[in-house]
C-alpha cells in the first residue's frame, strides 16, 4: 500500500505576490501536514534565499519560479 502525501506544488511568498514570508509559508505548509512544498514565486527565486527548513525535517521544498512571457 502507498502512503498518502500531502503536497503543495504552486505557492508564492511575499517576493511576488503572496502574502506570506517565506518562514510563515513553511511554517503554515508544516502545521497543515504537507510533506512536500515547491515555492514558485513569480519571475524571482527571492522567497528561497535564506530559508531554514531545519525546524521542518519532514518538509521537503522544490525551488521553482513562474517566469512572465509576452
Amino acid at each position: 500500500m502507498l502512503a498518502r502525501m500531502k503536497a503543495d506544488l504552486h505557492t508564492h511568498t511575499r517576493a511576488s505576490d503572496g502574502t506570506l514570508a517565506p518562514q510563515e509559508l513553511l511554517a503554515r505548509a508544516a502545521a497543515q501536514g504537507v510533506s512536500l512544498l515547491a515555492i514558485t514565486d513569480h519571475d524571482t527565486v527571492a522567497g528561497l534565499h535564506g530559508l531554514d527548513t531545519s525546524a521542518y525535517p519532514d518538509l521537503r521544498v522544490i525551488p521553482g519560479a513562474e517566469f512572465s512571457t509576452r
